[in-house]
């Protein structure tokens, strides 16, 4: 991207950011007001009224120049995370502490000192505000970006799986709307990696990493992805100096996928950076905590199981002959053999019809067929709403499945996982899980275990919250289910 133009993106990123954060501000501190006052103001506190102006504004200016000191105006900064959440956090604190000492100073001369709890929830709805602002204001600006022909271009320096990985997932991720002009890498490893090429159909190799600059400038590229484990340090310092003429944004990726960046730690040893990765175990807290997800949420989809199964019922009953429960054996946690229950979608003894089962059961199918012959119509209805899924709700009272988890694997399935694709299975098996809000059908076979091993990995109470809140969503807009 020609320097003009980045200018120009990185006016809109502070402008925009700017006034979201200033309306959000000026929202919290009255917040607070009505908060500690109530709505109507008596005449007790009307004289005073003033004062919570003057020192609101004083706050909010304070507030808004930490977050310009912290550079959370920069468009460097757009990405979420980077410690965007401990800066605001530290801004509202100076800025109450800024507040507290000024009218210390100045109360001692007027005899008015501002109420205490006006204050402390000044700092919890600024900081609060502030956060939940830039979510709606990072969405105003991709729309904004979009609209002004600057989405993000760019180039990814390695034609590896990890930059393939990479390319899929800046593809899918809608808000930002990123453009993947193509991979380069060295002419030597090029020339090693035919095979991996020829699987990149759906992507460009541009070339040699001797023509970035020529590249750069066709393509109009304002960002630089190097996921290349294999280059040298010599490389990317080349890399970097013949590039530094150019206002880029540069991303490296670690190659770290499995692990979760709240779990990684960045720091200087010596010279050399290093990331520690924190330890997660399946302590007492995690089990009590599913414990409470599942009996609580349990109960609640249970009550709507059984307020739906007479209508979906008599649909199943009308449309085709057979059961309305299909029951099935499925592996459960360590292999252990459960039986879980779903809404039938198919034909009566569908699961006898060889010549489908033989490509159903295969790895290069991922064990989905798109358009199964054996789904009737109310069926597909019922797995494009996923209600065929709520009978499961009968193995989560039972304790033989979770609420989240890894999907529980059909025998045929799961006696095909490979050796590191079996850590999947040593937790309890869920009815919803992170692949089912990443694409849920669309992924490939190898990103579903991949995501299922991140789960593991990284689960946190945040992380359970966070996939039953998108599988709402997902199941609303029907996305990916077949």
């Amino acid at each position: 991207m020609d320097k003009s133009s980045r200018r120009k993106k990185k006016y809109y990123f502070f402008f925009i950011l700017f006034l979201n954060d200033l309306f959000f501000l000026i929202l919290s501190f009255l917040a607070a007001f009505v908060a500690r006052f109530g709505f109507g103001i008596s005449e007790e506190i009307r004289p005073f009224v003033s004062y919570y102006v003057f020192y609101s504004l004083a706050g909010i200016v304070v507030i808004l120049a930490m977050l310009g000191f912290n550079r959370l105006y920069s468009l460097e900064n757009i990405h979420p995370g980077m410690d965007i959440n401990t800066k605001i956090l530290l801004s509202a604190v100076i800025g109450i502490f800024a507040i507290s000492t000024l009218n210390f100073y100045i109360g001692r001369d007027d005899g008015y000192f501002l109420s205490r709890a006006w204050i402390l929830y000044a700092g919890l709805f600024s900081f609060l505000f502030l956060i939940l602002g830039r979510v709606l204001a990072r969405r105003i600006i991709n729309v904004v970006f979009n609209k002004a022909g600057m989405k993000r271009n760019a180039i990814i320096v390695g034609v590896n799986e990890e930059g393939r990985r990479i390319a899929k997932t800046f593809h899918k991720v809608e808000l930002d709307s990123a453009n993947i002009a193509g991979f380069v890498d060295s002419s030597e490893r090029l020339q090693k990696e035919d095979d991996i090429i020829e699987k990149f159909n759906d992507y460009k190799v541009l070339g040699s990493l001797d023509g970035i600059k020529d590249y750069i400038t066709q393509y109009n590229i304002d960002t630089i992805i190097i996921s290349s484990p294999g280059m040298r340090y010599d490389e990317v310092q080349g890399l970097l100096d013949s590039i530094k003429d150019f206002d880029l944004e540069i991303l490296m990726s670690p190659s770290l996928f499995e692990f979760s960046v709240s779990r990684m730690r960045m720091f200087d040893y010596a010279g050399i950076p290093l990331i520690q990765i924190t330890h997660v175990t399946q302590d007492w807290k995690m089990k009590v905590s599913k414990f409470i997800i599942d009996y609580t949420l349990g109960i609640l989809i249970f009550l709507f199981f059984i307020i739906i199964y007479p209508f979906v019922g008599l649909a199943i009953k009308l449309d085709s002959e057979g059961p309305v429960l299909y029951a099935q054996e499925r592996y459960g946690e360590n292999f252990k053999k459960i039986r879980i229950y779903k809404f039938r979608t198919m034909v009566k003894d569908a699961d006898k019809q060889d010549e489908i089962l033989s490509k159903l059961y295969d790895k290069e199918s991922g064990f989905k067929i798109k358009d199964d012959p054996r789904i009737t119509r109310v069926g597909k209805f019922l797995r494009k709403t996923s209600l065929d899924e709520f009978p499961q709700i009968i193995n989560v009272m039972k304790g033989e499945l979770s609420i989240v988890g890894p999907r529980a694997l059909a025998i045929e399935e799961g006696d095909q996982l490979e050796e590191w694709e079996k850590k999947r299975m040593t937790v309890k098996q869920g009815i919803t899980g992170l692949w089912q809000i990443s694409g849920r059908s669309d992924l490939s076979y190898e990103e579903r275990m991949k995501l299922d091993l991140y789960y593991i990995h990284n689960w946190s109470l945040w992380l359970e919250l966070k996939i039953i809140y998108f599988t709402v969503l997902r199941v609303l807009f029907r996305k990916g289910a077949y």
